[in-house]
């Protein structure tokens, strides 16, 4: 969206007009100014809209994603017991550069695009007496067997939990590293058995006693939690998303306490499984609310089911499902298809809309100014949330005079349909002001704005202010 600015040459306070710091003036009534929308897309402010998935991404964007998400296996981070290799972290916190973060989660197995050996644990716990099993790969799998790990060993669990100490006292806190997944359990992490199509019901085969010879069973409700509990004291200052198909899981997660409240992150968008899955009849009433009002305060990241349900819930209900749910960002990728070229022209114009429609869009709706005997210039703005969910990162608004002063101030999170008013004070300088949004953390991330004249690296003009 993008606003047509009207003409802004209109009273503001006589500081603009070249009244310096320290003299004083009566105090005026306010003076206000509707902005109004024209409609242009903002599609990937931070956060917000398609986030970079495991790739540059199968959607084009306007602006580039400033989100970069992938998945790693541990056996990737631990090559030797207690060593730790984290050139993969760091590469791609280099190649995201100085305005970009990173999203990640480790994986324990991964029956579609495992490791070429099937093992995605590190080989001493493969290799120690265990109940552990191997498996049939999947047909498309880089390995014809996976190693299925014993997720109660208490070995296990004692070395995943020195994994995320080591990863924790590396990047907790980090401002480069948008979120990290809660995941560890189950077939890629997510928190379930499915998806070993090689067996029946695409089960991986714990009842069958020929695959499951040491009669390994699925892991405990302590081991389920323990896994996510072993991420969450790790990394006490980071962002945490947990996968929603373990409810159990997920309501334990979502109360934890924490700085910042724990997201969720669900990888089956645009299939009819990831409405009807997402918080059952069989939740309590009361977890149930719990779980479906977290985007209140926490993001709902997806990304697509993939295969042949990308478009599953129809090209309108992809974005249904946007709407409905609160989602945040969207992972570019996954849609089944190699490249942008290879999608029709309707299921690209369904991609496309889903994207502009995910997340917060932020509009400064009305500018107010007067001077008072406390400040030369009070402007106050009135802000707008015309998206699906709220902004969760800490942004602040710096509003300054051409060779004068500047105010910063923090933005509040705002619930889609709702308005906040920030106020800044300039005590010198001349018109045209200038507004511009940044990460409290990190002033090279900013948030594009609906607005005609300027940028978000530079700042929007609000115009040439004059109360003569």
């Amino acid at each position: 969206m993008s606003i047509k600015k009207t003409s802004l040459s209109f009273g503001l306070a006589a500081l603009l007009c070249g009244v310096g710091a320290g003299q004083v003036r009566a105090e005026e009534t306010w003076k206000t100014l509707t902005l109004q929308p024209t409609g242009a897309v903002i599609d990937s402010n931070p956060m917000q809209g398609f986030y970079g998935w495991e790739g540059p991404g199968i959607v084009p964007t306007a602006t580039p994603s400033t989100e970069h998400y992938f998945r790693v296996t541990w056996a990737e981070i631990e090559p030797r017991e207690g060593v730790y290799d984290f050139s993969r972290l760091d590469q791609a916190l280099a190649k995201a550069g100085p305005a970009g973060r990173i999203a990640f989660g480790v994986m324990t197995m991964d029956t579609c695009c495992s490791q070429p050996d099937g093992v995605d644990v590190p080989s001493y716990l493969k290799d120690r007496p265990s109940k552990g099993f191997w498996i049939d790969g999947d047909a498309s799998s880089k390995a014809s067997h996976v190693f299925v790990p014993d997720w109660n060993d208490p070995f296990f669990l004692t070395r995943w939990q020195a994994l995320w100490a080591a990863i924790g006292a590396r990047y907790d806190g980090d401002a480069r590293i948008a979120w990290v997944d809660l995941r560890g359990y189950g077939n890629w992490g997510e928190g379930h058995l499915a998806g070993a199509n090689a067996y029946h019901w695409s089960q991986i085969p714990y009842n069958d006693p020929k695959v499951n010879v040491k009669d390994a069973q699925p892991g405990t409700e302590a081991s389920r939690f323990a896994i996510v509990d072993a991420i969450a004291n790790a990394l006490p200052n980071t962002r945490l998303i947990s996968m929603t198909d373990d409810k159990a899981v997920l309501v334990h997660a979502l109360k934890l306490t924490r700085a910042l409240p724990v997201g969720m992150k669900r990888d089956s968008w645009g299939s009819l499984w990831f409405a009807s899955g997402f918080a059952p009849d069989t939740m309590s009433a009361e977890d149930r609310a719990f779980v479906l009002d977290r985007w209140k305060t926490a993001p709902l990241v997806v990304e697509s089911y993939g295969w042949t349900k990308v478009f599953e819930a129809g090209l309108d209900g992809i974005t249904g499902q946007i709407e409905a749910y609160h989602v945040s960002a969207i992972g570019n990728g996954g849609f089944n298809v190699n490249t942008w070229g290879q999608l029709s022209k309707e299921q690209q114009a369904a991609l496309i809309k889903a994207g502009n429609r995910a997340g917060y869009r932020y509009v400064p709706a009305t500018v107010r100014w007067r001077s008072t005997v406390s400040c030369p210039l009070e402007v106050a703005i009135e802000w707008r949330n015309d998206g699906v969910a709220p902004a969760y990162d800490s942004w602040q608004i710096e509003v300054s005079a051409t060779d004068g002063d500047a105010s910063s101030v923090a933005l509040p999170m705002i619930l889609p349909g709702e308005t906040q008013t920030t106020n800044s004070c300039l005590k010198f300088g001349r018109s045209p002001l200038r507004l511009r949004v940044s990460d409290a953390r990190n002033s090279l991330r900013v948030m594009t704005l609906p607005l005609a004249e300027g940028d978000a690296k530079t700042g929007y003009s609000l115009g040439r202010l004059d109360s003569r």
